[in-house]
């Protein structure tokens, strides 16, 4: 039984293949700002983690010599980034509790269920992954299709990202994805995915027209009501629809 579980959903070990609290969490720290560009879904026991491992020691080597605290970095624009990456991802609700968490220990103002919905209902998802579907591709396809920065291109592309928030590359956001969509790095991750599992990118991380014509929809909803008169969270993508 467990060696069919390891076949049927592969990975060096790690961090889980479909996009639950763990792997929603290295998400939505990239698009905060608190690690660097492109590391989200890294395949756990590659040689991309030791070189990740190595720049980001480096990285927190120079932000400490200028002083630069995670308070500095986590501001009201990367809260929002976050966010935008959260629904375009089709990320988990556990996230929802924690972001908020994250803005209070910041000092921020913590997002609302009104927030949440807001920008819910602005942002399309965009990325095809499990558990949401509707192919169901692992996500180290996402990483390879480009990972959080693909997925920020198209979100800066609809005016929805915060492009000067700080981080911890020392850049701004827009400064890093103006790299990300000049690198070779974006060219090589992206033709292993096409040349490894025969899957076009374009089909994990796609744009809004291509994501509405698959059928991809939010994977939350904030209904409110007699039973929840302050808002509450449902995950819309778990419910049959013969229940709707």
């Amino acid at each position: 039984f467990q060696e069919l579980g390891c076949k049927a959903c592969a990975s060096p070990g790690g961090g889980c293949q479909f996009l639950g609290t763990a792997a929603t969490t290295q998400v939505v720290g990239e698009a905060l700002g608190l690690s660097l560009p492109h590391s989200a879904l890294a395949p756990s026991g590659e040689e991309v983690w030791r070189d990740m491992a190595v720049r980001s020691a480096r990285a927190l080597l120079a932000l400490e010599a200028q002083g630069v605290q995670s308070r500095d970095i986590i501001t009201d624009e990367a809260l929002h980034n976050a966010m935008v990456v959260h629904a375009a991802f089709g990320g988990s609700t556990n996230l929802i509790l924690h972001v908020p968490a994250i803005a209070h220990a910041a000092g921020r103002k913590r997002p609302e269920v009104g927030d949440w919905d807001r920008i819910n209902r602005q942002v399309p998802r965009i990325v095809d992954v499990l558990p949401n579907g509707p192919e169901f591709h692992v996500t180290v396809r996402a990483f390879l299709a480009g990972g959080v920065p693909e997925v920020m291109l198209h979100l800066r592309k609809m005016g929805l990202l915060k492009e000067t928030a700080m981080t911890v590359t020392g850049r701004t956001l827009g400064e890093n994805l103006d790299w990300w969509q000049a690198s070779e790095r974006r060219v090589l991750f992206r033709d292993k995915l096409r040349e490894l599992d025969g899957v076009d990118p374009d089909d994990v991380i796609m744009d809004a027209d291509r994501a509405r014509a698959k059928g991809l929809t939010s994977t939350v909803c904030f209904p409110v009501g007699n039973i929840t008169p302050e808002g509450s969270v449902v995950k819309a993508t778990a419910i049959d629809p013969s229940m709707l």
